[in-house]
């Protein structure tokens, strides 16, 4: 771990449970608090660690109290920005180009099943073949790609 100016953190994860539960083996889960240290940007040691709600504290020095209230996977191994990433909300909002384009895919086949894609058919291409091609009647072709067209 490094701050933005790339020194390393130092300071220490803080994991606990959530509420008092039960663990593996029909162990009870309590809610005391475990610190993982960090050292010159390292977070010391990787202990084994029961699987459900959990509370995650990053507190370095100089920086910002951060929690997160995670729900940590049952596995072997737990990448601590993998496990955090999913529970932190960007101001603005991120939005990826993968779920952009599929939002758009999405909408451009409700509009293709609603009938409203632009009306266009499919031409039987030589006529009695069995081969279709889409008729230009309300279709754009893609300039960039001759024979495709835009819905």
């Amino acid at each position: 771990m490094k701050d933005a100016a790339g020194r390393p953190a130092k300071g220490a994860v803080r994991i606990k449970a959530l509420h008092v539960r039960e663990g593996s083996g029909g162990a009870v889960i309590d809610e005391r608090t475990f610190d993982l240290p960090i050292l010159d940007g390292t977070i010391t040691g990787s202990p084994v660690l029961e699987p459900g709600p959990a509370k995650i504290t990053l507190n370095v020095s100089g920086g910002r109290l951060r929690s997160w209230d995670v729900n940590i996977p049952s596995g072997t191994s737990i990448d601590l920005w993998d496990l955090i990433e999913q529970y932190i909300d960007y101001d603005p909002p991120v939005v990826s180009k993968v779920f952009e384009y599929m939002t758009r895919a999405e909408a451009a086949a409700d509009r293709a099943e609603s009938g409203g894609g632009g009306g266009g058919t499919l031409v039987e291409d030589p006529h009695g073949s069995g081969l279709y091609s889409p008729s230009s009647a309300g279709l754009t072709e893609d300039p960039a790609n001759p024979g495709l067209y835009l819905i």
